[in-house]
Formats: structure tokens, C-alpha cells, sequence
């Protein structure tokens, strides 16, 4: 297994986590035009139910001047049906926009929990660099202490040498 340095490793794992946090975002898009898409189907389909119920209210209205009742009547049932068959249309679909905004939920799921690996592999190889810093400092504080240490007692060597003198 070939081993990489420490600050090429951390450049590597901070760009997963920004190429992990695009990708939630966009998810994130994804999902809020579904939800949008859903939504106006909603309205539309409630447009169409208002629409018919307004015409059923007016099918035993007094036909236009010059139509006979059973062709106003056929006309307006047939629109009434028609508006039925749009509410229908309609209904399938928002079935179909509602499975595909619980599939964008669940990809936006998914890019989430990477996301969150990503990161937590990024902050355990910082935490791993604050360690290594920490014993390195440690190393060299020990270093000096053994060298002023060894100083001291080469000064307090060379003093009493000197005295007998």
C-alpha cells in the first residue's frame, strides 16, 4: 500500500468533503423542484376539481339563445366529464412526481450520510496531525531540556575542574 504525505492526504479528504457538500447541495435543488413540481399538481388539481364543481353548479343553467336544452346539456356533462378526466390525468400524475421526490429524498439521504463520512474522515486525520504536532513538540522540549541539562552539568564539570586548579 503506498503511503502518502500527511498534507497531501488532508488536501485530498477536504476536496472530498467540498466534491461531498456540492453534491448535497445539488441534491438539495433536485429535491426542492420535485417538491415544487408536486406542488403545482397539486394546485392544478384542485383548479380542475373547483372548475367542475363550478359547472356542475351550472348545468341547469338556461342554455344560450339558440341552442337547445339537450344539446347545452350534452355539452356541458361532456366538460364536466373532460374536467373529471384532466383531475384523473392529473392525480397519476402527482403519483408519479411523489415516488420521484421520495427517490430524490433518498439520494439527497445518501449524499448527506457521505458527506458526513467524508468530514469525519477529515477531521480524524486533523486530529491525527494535531497529535503527531503535539509529540513532535513534546520531542523537541524534551531535546532541549536534555541539552540545557546536559550544558549545565558540563558548565558545573567545567567549574569544579577549574577550582582545583
Amino acid at each position: 500500500m503506498k503511503r502518502y504525505p500527511l498534507h497531501t492526504l488532508l488536501q485530498l479528504r477536504a476536496h472530498r468533503v467540498e466534491t461531498a457538500r456540492m453534491v448535497v447541495l445539488e441534491r438539495q435543488r433536485q429535491v426542492q423542484e420535485r417538491r415544487d413540481a408536486c406542488t403545482a399538481i397539486e394546485g392544478e388539481i384542485t383548479s380542475l376539481q373547483q372548475e367542475r364543481a363550478d359547472q356542475r353548479l351550472r348545468l341547469l343553467d338556461p342554455p344560450p339563445p339558440g341552442v337547445s336544452w339537450p344539446m347545452a346539456m350534452s355539452q356541458r356533462e361532456s366538460h364536466i366529464d373532460h374536467l373529471a378526466e384532466l383531475a384523473v390525468a392529473a392525480r397519476q400524475r402527482l403519483a408519479d412526481a411523489q415516488g420521484k421526490l421520495r427517490e430524490a429524498e433518498a439520494a439527497l439521504d445518501e449524499s448527506r450520510k457521505a458527506f458526513f463520512r467524508a468530514k469525519a474522515r477529515l477531521d480524524a486525520l486533523e486530529k491525527r496531525k494535531d497529535v503527531w504536532r503535539k509529540e513532535q513538540n513534546a520531542i523537541t522540549q524534551r531535546r532541549e531540556e536534555a541539552l540545557s541539562a546536559d550544558l549545565l552539568l558540563a558548565a558545573r564539570q567545567n567549574s569544579s575542574n577549574n577550582g582545583t586548579f
